[in-house]
């Protein structure tokens, strides 16, 4: 990890561009590719954004292209890069004189390894204080991916740096827009005010805050890549609601980071009456632990047991004292709704939780067609009760309730799955 950066660091660092020859107005050094930093403008004599880029390769590996010559990089149309053949490309051939630009490089890259993002760095001048601008054309660089921005935001806070902007204009000589529309990819542009980087620390700080957002960006996208076969997934529910277990209920002490939860997998008491199984909230969490090895807990055997309306029990005695600890960062408890109910979707949550996880939260709701939901009944008597609010460990607590009609439905069914891989990779 980069820790600190003196003036003769940086100095040496600015040496890498500016006392090696190159025969190309550009350079680059591949290395991570599912990210990559970019910067156009021109070499200047502070080249701010040209030493991030260094950094983020040198200390953390990732690809970085950047622009070494006195001007500015023109920005080509695809149809320059895609060979198609025009007259003059073929005299060039013929030739050998034909030389790669900055954006033929960028398109193969590209083609390449499939980046998740690509970033364009920029430093400039900000008449006011703000620190850093994260400009996506409201959000049309990013494909409309929201989360980005908020977990850039999240990055970029956990190291104090607070005064972002959101610049909502994108001119057309911004290379995250040329990405965007030309390669089609998603793509960010990062505005750093010169004066916050005259201090070596900032830098520093903005270089770790990058790499934070990289590693949350690349864990949240191995998840989602990843499905579960839903095929499989009913196959196994059949065999799992069928069978008995000799234990009340079982766990597997996986990721501590994620802790996943189903106190009405098997049938049980409720209210003094008899609880019908919810046998896929089960399910979903066995198919979620074979795939990922998160922590599960899930009641196995029918009995006359009220695991969730009893303040105390067996079961949420084994979840607090094998699964919980100091690394937990999700507890979400997985029910399934009475097809009755108008909802798709119920969240539960406790009095005091991240608001801005939340508001990720509602976004893959609606991303995943399930925006037919409620949070928090004002009604709700079995609060006290609720494992969300007995747990004291510093993570994030919800309790999610999938309605039946959901789960019978394979179309839905995936969306469900789809939905809670999603909601889990944002606490990887």
């Amino acid at each position: 990890m980069l820790k600190e950066l003196s003036k003769n660091q940086i100095d040496k660092e600015m040496d890498f561009y500016f006392k090696v020859k190159r025969d190309k107005p550009f350079v680059y050094n591949e290395g991570d590719t599912e990210i990559i930093f970019c910067v156009k403008n021109s070499l200047s004599d502070k080249g701010q954004s040209h030493l991030i880029a260094r950094l983020l390769n040198k200390y953390y590996g990732y690809t970085m292209l950047c622009n070494v010559s006195k001007n500015e990089v023109k920005l080509k149309q695809i149809e320059a890069l895609s060979g198609n053949n025009s007259k003059n490309e073929e005299e060039d051939k013929k030739s050998n004189k034909k030389k790669e630009s900055f954006c033929d490089r960028l398109a193969s890259f590209s083609q390449s390894y499939k980046p998740i993002i690509m970033i364009e760095l920029d430093c400039k001048h900000f008449a006011d204080l703000t620190a850093v601008s994260l400009c996506s054309n409201l959000g049309k660089t990013l494909f409309d991916d929201t989360e980005i921005l908020q977990e850039m935001v999240f990055a970029l806070n956990n190291y104090r740096i607070n005064n972002i902007n959101f610049n909502s204009s994108q001119k057309d000589g911004s290379l995250a827009t040329w990405i965007c529309e030309n390669l089609h990819k998603k793509a960010l542009k990062i505005e750093i005010n010169e004066k916050f980087l005259q201090n070596g620390k900032n830098i520093v700080k903005i270089v770790n805050a990058l790499h934070l957002f990289c590693q949350t960006l690349r864990q949240r996208e191995v998840v989602r890549a990843r499905h579960i076969d839903i095929k499989k997934l009913r196959e196994d529910d059949k065999k799992f609601s069928s069978s008995q277990s000799i234990n009340d209920f079982e766990y597997i002490n996986g990721l501590p980071e994620i802790i996943l939860s189903a106190p009405h997998a098997k049938k049980g008491m409720f209210e003094g009456k008899e609880k019908e199984s919810e046998s896929m909230s089960g399910s979903i969490c066995k198919a979620l632990n074979n795939e990922f090895g998160f922590s599960i807990i899930y009641k196995s055997k029918d009995n006359e047991e009220d695991y969730f309306n009893t303040k105390t029990n067996a079961y949420k005695n084994a979840l607090y004292k094998n699964l919980l600890s100091p690394s937990t960062r999700l507890f979400l408890e997985i029910h399934i709704l009475n097809i009755a109910r108008v909802q798709d979707v119920t969240l539960f949550l406790p009095d005091e939780y991240n608001k801005e996880k939340l508001y990720q939260i509602i976004n893959i709701l609606n991303r995943h067609n399930l925006s037919h939901f409620s949070i928090n009944s004002v009604f709700d008597s079995y609060r006290k009760s609720r494992t969300i609010n007995q747990i004291k460990n510093d993570c994030f607590k919800m309790q999610i309730c999938y309605n039946q009609r959901l789960i019978e439905d394979n179309k839905k069914l995936k969306d469900v799955v789809d939905c809670t891989k999603d909601i889990i990779s944002l606490f990887l």
